[in-house]
């Protein structure tokens, strides 16, 4: 049976409704890390010492305020090839 445009979904999740594997870990995890300690956690890695650790905080934090960047689409077109030149290195050495 052929995909019909324009007719009324079947099947499936309603629009809106949550995944029961997340529902059932965030009802687990919700006691156990409130939004005070969450919150202390995150400020703790923002402003870590360590500059790869409060990197790598901020780029999670970026990605869930905005979301990931969109990846471009690879093409069926190949890449022209890369030329390098390399007649400016001197084929002897000087003596400086």
């Amino acid at each position: 049976m052929a995909f019909d445009k324009g007719h009324e979904k079947l099947g499936g999740r309603k629009k809106g409704a949550q995944n029961r594997g997340t529902n059932s870990i965030k009802t687990l995890l919700n006691p156990l890390l409130p939004e005070e300690e969450l919150a202390k956690l995150w400020k703790k890695k923002l402003y870590s010492r360590d500059p790869h650790v409060a990197l790598e905080a901020f780029k999670v934090v970026i990605h869930y305020m905005f979301g990931k960047p969109v990846q471009p689409v690879a093409s069926e077109e190949f890449a022209p090839p890369i030329k390098i030149d390399i007649s400016a290195i001197p084929t002897r050495h000087v003596k400086a």
